[in-house]
């Protein structure tokens, strides 16, 4: 079943498993954003040479006149340094508009791939809103750190490292006065960055405890107008809300404290810089042009280291985003396939499970060393108290949950030797509430074969007696469905969920409850349909109504964990235990006589 590379489960490897496809397309935005970062460098320097050119003409008698062809050369680099930065600025947002969607789309269809794969009890323990979100999250706050983060801190270093190289060129004072603030500034502020890396981390998993509350409450509105809890439901998320907000401040706080220590040792550095210009102006060591590149580097490359660790701080905000995110999604498979795993090759039907254990936890075991089997094409009802091990013992089947000790084989082969996929496709399953896609009535019929043609999807949809409801929408098969199927109603749901069963037509058959939503009328109808599709299939019907299963060849009694009881309707009637006790409760609720004719028979 996993087909798919396993992703990197952090960061750094993360990013680069997805931009070594587009490594050149890389390597030329990381140029463009060096040459702009030489902009303010070059116009500092052609700013000095016109100053010193029209300070020198000016002191010379006779000289005014020959000012302006000595500025014609500088004054054409100061123009053509500023379309240069544009151009620069221009080529990373046409590498951006090539490369980026690709990366983006990859990172979430290659995260959707494996997230996926997770096991049933991954999603049992996960909202559904939390998942989504770390997905978006993962893949929107890369795109910012490549996109917007990147240039400006490749940019701000490249001024940085030419700043040094201009100030130790006009007077080494300055490049040891600018050196040492720069490497104080750097260090406090790469402090200050790291210690906000654990507030941002916890601020996003905050976020998205709200974000998957929100998710969970309006996916059920229903019940919240049931049971007229929207006071309860507001209060509930005011609670995650406040664990928000105290998050969002005590982050915010942190950092208008380590701004304000950045700002104020700006204003020091850019004193210190004023100073020497004065002095060395006065003793003649620097020209005019000399204090007006020193004074326009000293600001520009301040407010550029400035903004350049503010970039930093921003790339570790999202750096805490993806990592909180990493965690939540990319958690170990609990469930994989054995390496060169086979697909699994059903002939006949066989289900046999020999010795085995499962729990699903430490704690409680379930099954202990259960052995069964169900010979093929044999139709076995599966009844019990609630909470017995029924829809365990299907799940097992579908290898929902990996068992602890034991084998479970289908004709003879282990189901965890072979791919998930291939086990899957062989076993038709109509749940007791059938989920559907937002999708329309074909589409969701026809995911039980997606190769089907329209023709067999509607033949399915009559099979199932969907077909003449279908028929009355305005849209028929074209109706979208709504999230989860709330535009049909349970028993709508469950025929589209049998339609698709029937489509699908695997050899192996599991009914949970797959009649419970019906009305009487259209469960005798659908009955038979059901009766033919088990045909020749080995079938596995929970049910809790026990009048559906008074003509399966097995009866298979389960009480925590345990099979208690094993044998036909008949013979279970007529002895004492767990059957027949279930049946003298039902009597004259949901059974006849025992008498009626099997439907199709």
């Amino acid at each position: 079943m996993n087909t798919i590379p396993p992703l990197p489960k952090t960061i750094v490897p993360f990013v680069w498993h997805f931009l070594k496809p587009y490594k050149w397309y890389m390597v030329g935005f990381i140029l463009c954003a060096c040459v702009s970062g030489f902009f303010n460098l070059v116009l500092s320097t052609l700013l000095k040479i016109i100053i010193d050119a029209i300070e020198m003409k000016a002191t010379v008698p006779g000289q005014e006149a020959t000012i302006l062809p000595s500025l014609l050369w500088p004054s054409i680099g100061f123009i053509a340094n500023f379309e240069l930065h544009n151009s620069m600025w221009r080529l990373m947002n046409c590498i951006n508009y090539k490369v980026q969607p690709l990366i983006k789309n990859a990172i979430i269809n290659e995260t959707f791939n494996y997230v996926v794969r997770h096991s049933h009890q991954f999603f049992q323990d996960q909202m559904t809103g939390k998942i989504s979100n770390n997905i978006n999250t993962l893949a929107l706050s890369i795109e910012r750190s490549l996109h917007d983060f990147s240039r400006h801190i490749i940019r701000g270093f490249v001024m940085m490292l030419s700043a040094f190289i201009a100030l130790y060129w006009v007077h080494p004072l300055f490049f040891w006065c600018f050196f040492v603030w720069a490497v104080l500034f750097t260090a406090g502020s790469l402090w200050g960055s790291y210690k906000s890396i654990s507030l941002v981390d916890y601020l996003a998993s905050t976020e998205s405890v709200v974000s998957g509350n929100i998710v969970d409450c309006i996916s059920n509105t229903q019940n919240i107008r049931y049971f007229s809890t929207f006071n309860f439901e507001s209060s509930y998320l005011v609670k995650s809300l406040l664990m928000m907000r105290k998050a969002f401040r005590v982050k915010e706080k942190f950092m208008i404290i380590y701004w304000s220590a950045q700002g104020i040792s700006q204003t020091v550095m850019l004193g210190m810089m004023m100073y020497l210009l004065i002095d060395l102006r006065q003793k003649g060591l620097v020209s005019a042009g000399d204090f007006a590149l020193i004074l326009t580097l000293s600001i520009e490359v301040g407010f550029i280291a400035w903004w350049t660790m503010e970039q930093i701080d921003n790339l570790n905000e999202t750096i805490g985003k993806c990592n909180q995110s990493l965690r939540a999604l990319l958690a170990p498979l609990a469930i994989t396939d054995v390496p060169n795993a086979q697909k699994i090759v059903v002939t006949r039907g066989k289900i046999q499970f020999d010795q085995v254990d499962f729990n699903y936890s430490e704690s409680k075991s379930l099954f202990k060393k259960q052995s069964i089997v169900i010979d093929p094409g044999q139709k076995v009802g599966l009844v019990g108290y609630s909470g017995g091990g029924k829809t365990s013992f299907a799940n097992l089947i579908l290898r929902l949950y990996d068992i602890q000790s034991g084998c479970i084989s289908i004709d003879g082969q282990d189901i965890s030797t072979v791919t998930q996929d291939s086990l899957r496709e062989h076993i038709g399953m109509i749940p007791q509430d059938p989920s559907l896609f937002h999708r329309t009535l074909m589409e969701n019929i026809r995911y039980g074969k997606q190769d089907a043609t329209d023709e067999e999807v509607i033949a399915a949809a009559k099979s199932a007696h969907a077909d003449d409801f279908i028929n009355k929408l305005p849209e028929g098969y074209n109706a979208l469905v709504g999230e989860r199927g709330i535009k049909l109603s349970g028993g709508q749901r469950q025929r589209i969920a049998i339609a698709r069963a029937i489509l699908k037509n695997a050899p192996i058959l599991i009914l949970d409850e797959a009649t419970s939503a019906l009305d009487s009328v259209t469960e005798h109808l659908i009955q038979e349909s059901l009766w033919n599709l088990m045909s020749g299939k080995t079938s596995l019907v929970i049910a809790h109504r026990l009048s559906t299963l008074l003509h399966m060849d097995r009866i298979l009694v389960f009480d925590q964990g345990k099979i208690m009881q094993d044998g036909k309707h008949e013979e279970l009637i007529s002895r004492s235990g767990i059957y027949q006790t279930l049946w003298n409760a039902q009597v004259g609720g949901f059974l006849g006589d025992g008498s009626q004719e099997v439907p199709g028979k």
